[in-house]
């Protein structure tokens, strides 16, 4: 299935400077490039022993290894376009070069040698990356390492530049330094910014290893490609050659040598942070409750299912994952082409890793099943049998070219880093009390008596397409299904904000990426039944007259006929309270179904 013919990683060029003090990248991080067996790029992960991944806002707090990782981060981003290790390069894999491989030169083909033979592989925008697919979570952790190798690496360096009094404490946090996550599911005021701020300022204080102290551009703001070559792209934006003329969205976006966020041009923080504060409550809802709810991993950790059938979906970590990137439309982590060149990318990514690997702590005796993929990559064809044994292309484990495998990466120590609640190996209980406290409904003494007393719960069980809805040129844009009770806002820019919005569900969409795959998710309504103060008797009616559902992307709302397919069904189950902080409720049985609402 795959050749070991190396041809250089995605393109380009010169080195960015802000002018500030630090050394120009040593050589040897400089061109690196695999030439056959022997010379493959093994991935390790970070060095030093194991160490937690910390919480963005919590590395801000940790000094010298804030202010490393700054650094590591601006020359990571300054690193030669060319270079099998840099930025570019790293997130080009992930789904973007598939459009290098069908219209740009051969030279940039594929990464460290692992050329495709599918036919998946001159159709899919996905690139290597399996979405709706079992191998989803697992591919993403050496993903993941390989970005959190190369941070180290570059961090160790900036370190032994300090002089003689700090370097020790320096060196020290570099052996420590992990990539840091962004726990967007947290339980924060509505006053405080969904989007961190030392993500959306655009300059930021450092320490230089001189001593001196200065502003720099923020490299949790932005990626500026120097320069942008003409295949990358904005997002939405295929700017390919076509015998109908090029392909492609907004040409502004097109055009752009940087990363935006929710905007055509400068990234519009403000109305991101207002979206997001819209959803998290549902997404930190739906969060808890696949975490609290068994279900096998392959039907937990991706959007594609998998082989063993279960009519009782909860929801998936993948299709958790989407309305992040969904929301930042028309900035570059929507649709999946670009995404990974936006810094967010990345501790979003993190933040799924460590869900996933509380599900794999919560529940350790499930994981990757055999099942024949639902969708197909770079290197993985629609159909073929995979398993935890399958290569999680193009990750080389060593350098004689043995790849990772599900198998081999299912535990996160084997890269050196763990995660706060994870420290430690500690016990189900403490783990099960920790993700109630940080996710699980308020139980306050009188909302406690009320959620013992309930023994029954509504849903709507949504089935959407994955793969987003056709533009009329071979695309597939991403796309939302926003959920309300009662009134919907006329403009789709005010309907996270209102006062009915429930929840979203979001598909991912991109090019040539048209398709009838489907997938489902929950979202409980006990939150909104209990703040209209209705009662378990009166629910299936009120429900089932008052919710109402829309497609939309941005500040365009999507005719239904445009995506063939969307169901949203009221349902509900019983419940089997624990009534013990330590230990689940547990969902009882099939789901009880009343039928199609807002039809």
């Amino acid at each position: 299935m795959l050749k070991g013919t190396f041809v250089a990683a995605a393109s380009l060029l010169a080195c960015i400077t802000d002018g500030s003090p630090v050394k120009p990248l040593d050589a040897q991080l400089i061109q690196r490039q695999s030439s056959g067996p022997g010379s493959y790029f093994a991935i390790t992960g970070a060095t030093g022993g194991v160490h937690p991944r910390l919480e963005l806002r919590d590395l801000e707090t940790k000094g010298e290894m804030w202010n490393l990782f700054l650094l590591a981060m601006r020359d990571f981003q300054a690193m030669d376009q060319n270079d099998i290790a840099s930025w570019y390069s790293i997130a080009g894999l992930w789904p973007q070069n598939a459009f290098l491989r069908q219209y740009a030169d051969a030279s940039r083909r594929s990464w460290d040698g692992v050329e495709g033979t599918t036919e998946g592989k001159d159709t899919s925008e996905m690139g290597y990356c399996p979405h709706a697919n079992l191998l989803f979570g697992t591919w993403h952790r050496p993903y993941l390492a390989l970005f959190e190798q190369q941070l180290q690496t570059l961090a160790k360096r900036i370190a032994d530049q300090f002089p003689t009094p700090t370097r020790t404490t320096y060196q020290d946090a570099a052996t420590k330094l992990r990539l840091p996550y962004w726990d967007w599911a947290k339980d924060i005021p509505t006053n405080v910014p969904a989007v961190p701020t030392s993500m959306s300022n655009d300059q930021v204080q450092v320490t230089f290893p001189n001593g001196t102290k200065g502003q720099i551009r923020n490299p949790l703001f932005e990626y500026r490609f120097h320069p942008k070559p003409a295949e990358i792209n904005g997002t939405g934006c295929a700017r390919v050659p076509t015998p109908n003329g090029p392909v492609g969205g907004d040409p502004g976006v097109c055009e752009l040598s940087y990363t935006v966020r929710n905007a055509f041009d400068v990234s519009d923080h403000a109305g991101l942070n207002m979206d997001l504060h819209g959803i998290l409550k549902r997404q930190r809802s739906t969060l808890y409750n696949i975490l609290s709810q068994f279900q096998h991993f392959d039907y937990f950790s991706n959007d594609g299912g998998g082989c063993l059938r279960n009519s009782r979906v909860v929801g998936n970590l993948e299709a958790l994952h989407n309305p992040i990137h969904t929301n930042n439309w028309p900035g570059h982590m929507s649709p999946a082409s670009v995404s990974a060149f936006d810094p967010m990318f990345w501790l979003h990514h993190a933040n799924v890793d460590r869900q996933l690997a509380i599900y794999q702590a919560i529940y350790p005796d499930t994981y990757v099943e055999p099942c024949a993929s639902q969708s197909s990559t770079f290197t993985i064809e629609e159909g073929e049998m995979l398993d935890a044994e399958s290569p999680l292309t193009p990750f080389h484990s060593s350098a004689q070219g043995t790849f990772w495998t599900s198998a081999a990466v299912r535990d996160i120590e084997t890269f050196s880093y763990t995660y706060p609640e994870l420290v430690d190996n500690t016990s189900n209980t403490t783990l099960v009390a920790n993700v109630r406290s940080q996710y699980g409904p308020k139980t306050s003494s009188s909302t406690k008596a009320k959620r013992e007393q309930m023994q029954q719960i509504f849903l709507l069980d949504i089935s959407f397409p994955i793969n987003g809805y056709t533009d009329g040129h071979g695309s597939s844009l991403p796309y939302n299904v926003a959920v309300f009770v009662d009134d919907v806002p006329a403009d789709p820019k005010k309907w996270f904000a209102a006062e009915g919005f429930v929840g979203v569900v979001s598909a991912l969409g991109g090019i040539h990426m048209v398709g009838e795959q489907m997938t489902r998710m929950t979202m409980e309504l006990s939150d909104v039944l209990a703040a209209n103060k209705v009662s378990v008797d009166e629910a299936e009616g009120w429900l089932m007259e008052r919710v109402r559902w829309r497609l939309g992307l941005g500040d365009t709302e999507i005719r239904r006929e445009e995506v063939k397919g969307v169901k949203v069904e009221l349902v509900s189950t019983e419940v089997k309270v624990s009534g013990r902080e330590d230990v689940f409720d547990e969902w009882v049985g099939e789901y009880t179904r009343y039928g199609l609402v807002d039809v």
